[in-house]
């Protein structure tokens, strides 16, 4: 996928999320959008021929009529095979459903492009469409990623359900946002048939790529990743009562989520031990080290808390 990075002379890195609003506000979307398609398409012609490129379409761009005519012409220039070209639109072209919408999937199509639906399940989410636009593949947001393989998360199912849809409709789905080992067996589990994350690298210049891909299309990328994830965690500073084998020990929890904690003042805890932990007069919970170093550990719990209530609950005492 090309992505747009800016590199300022003097500010340095500026985000994308700072300048493409910008961008659209000014009407410089269309002349940038234009720029990032042909050199794309520059740079992927001088790759192994069975690699493709895939191109965000901005709804400015797609409501232009001679939008097919400026990708023929991209195409033309770099000398790229159409199908090595996949244009990525996203579900806000079609809060304008109508004859021209149509009319621009039909045209695109006809040049030979792939055409793949981007960050499916967030926008203007109607199933609709998908029995008329030409869809090659459809693209499951980083949001339903994220978090799919922890326990007591709605996301994996979320994931099953669109590939499935999207077999049924002989199209092809992408899971962005793969940043863990555990989410990259549960997107191969679910069916996936190609995943796109951190996990596999991250941007890299054109430079890298070619180096990447200098033994040919067959070179594999290694998956490297953290184990697992986990919910975000939040400063809590609790005294709390651990509770094993008939003992009781009183424990400092450093930061909580949902799932776990960072507890410590208990020494050289061996991993694998289970314990139960007393978070509060009300909300006593089984718990398992996962690391331990000194007097800290990580543990996991075996069911979801919710950290709100627990905020506005007394603190446990070992007793």
């Amino acid at each position: 996928e090309a992505l747009l990075r800016w590199n300022h002379a003097t500010r340095g890195p500026i985000s994308p999320a700072l300048f493409i609003p910008i961008a659209e506000d000014t009407g410089l979307i269309g002349p940038l959008g234009e720029w990032v398609l042909r050199t794309a398409c520059l740079d992927a012609a001088q790759w192994p021929e069975g690699i493709r490129v895939a191109v965000n379409v901005s709804p400015t761009q797609f409501a232009n009529p001679g939008f097919p005519s400026t990708v023929m012409n991209a195409l033309a220039a770099a000398q790229l095979a159409p199908e090595r070209l996949e244009l990525e639109i996203t579900e806000s072209v079609f809060l304008n459903d109508d004859s021209d919408t149509d009319s621009m999937f039909a045209r695109l199509k006809s040049l030979g492009v792939r055409l793949a639906l981007d960050d499916f399940g967030t926008g203007y989410s109607s199933l609709g469409y998908l029995k008329k636009a030409p869809f090659d593949k459809i693209k499951i947001d980083q949001s339903f990623v994220r978090g799919a393989a922890i326990k007591g998360s709605r996301n994996s199912a979320i994931i099953k359900a669109i590939v499935s849809l999207a077999e049924a409709l002989d199209m092809d789905t992408t899971a962005e946002g793969a940043e863990t080992q555990d989410e990259l067996a549960l997107i191969r589990q679910l069916g996936c048939s190609h995943i796109q994350g951190y996990i596999y690298g991250r941007p890299m210049p054109m430079e890298d790529v070619l180096i990447a891909h200098r033994g040919g299309v067959t070179n594999a990328a290694t998956p490297k990743g953290y184990r697992s994830s986990r919910p975000e965690r939040k400063t809590m500073l609790r005294t709390v009562a651990v509770r094993h084998d008939g003992h009781v020990y009183t424990g400092r929890v450093r930061n909580i989520s949902e799932t776990g904690a960072l507890i410590e003042g208990l020494w050289n805890v061996p991993v694998g031990t289970s314990f139960s932990v007393e978070l509060s007069d009300r909300l006593v919970v089984q718990a398992t080290a996962r690391w331990s170093k000194d007097d800290r550990m990580g543990v996991v719990f075996d069911r979801s808390i919710d950290l709100a209530s627990l905020r506005a609950q007394p603190r446990a005492l070992a007793s």
